[in-house]
């Protein structure tokens, strides 16, 4: 995969943080700062989702605000009964 997308640095970019999604979502997440130097749009997405360890690295350190109140949203979402 990589020689195939050498030339297409976002597309490359785009397809890591898939990756690091998926790795998110299946409670994989090994690496908090890969998440938080990746892009708005992965921050955002997975800002949205239900990985308690994910959400709470995001409402602290997410690069935006919107960013922040989407994962702290989401953490008091999931947190309630």
């Amino acid at each position: 995969m990589t020689r195939a997308t050498i030339r297409y640095p976002f597309l490359t970019q785009r397809l890591q943080e898939w990756s690091l999604f998926r790795a998110v979502m299946l409670g994989q997440l090994l690496h908090p700062d890969a998440l938080l130097e990746s892009s708005n749009w992965l921050q955002l997405n997975t800002a949205k989702a239900s990985d308690a360890a994910a959400l709470e690295i995001l409402a602290v350190s997410g690069r935006t605000k919107r960013i922040r109140n989407s994962a702290r949203t989401n953490i008091q979402h999931h947190g309630s009964p």
